[in-house]
């Protein structure tokens, strides 16, 4: 299925992300030209050779899971990026699909909001 380039592609962790790593690195070049993983640490950008895999949303307490979505909204404003720049590529062992940036991603947590 042909989809359109984004400026930039995020990675989020629905569980087992690495199970399917380099299929979902490859896939997320496709979706955006800069692809960033949603880390612990906030958005890291994918590069050549330097890669940090996604903080699986599924084990975060929902008080975390606030404050993370809290620090990458901040990032994603701080770079600049506006919600029809981007596009979440959601990944697990079980499914993989796209979601436009200010998705739901938990009760009352967006990202890209």
């Amino acid at each position: 299925m042909k989809h359109e380039q984004k400026k930039v592609c995020l990675l989020l962790n629905l569980g087992g992300f690495e199970a399917r790593m380099d299929e979902n690195l490859e896939l997320a070049k496709r979706y955006g030209e800069t692809v960033y993983s949603l880390t612990g640490e906030g958005l890291v950008k994918v590069e050549e050779g330097t890669y940090l895999v996604p903080t699986s949303v599924l084990v975060l307490t929902p008080a975390e899971l606030f404050i993370w979505g809290s620090q990458i909204n901040e990032q994603l404003h701080e770079e600049g990026f506006e919600a029809r720049d981007a596009v979440i590529l959601a990944a697990g062992k079980q499914h993989r699909g796209i979601l436009p940036l200010g998705t739901t991603i938990a009760q009352g947590i967006k990202l890209g909001a």
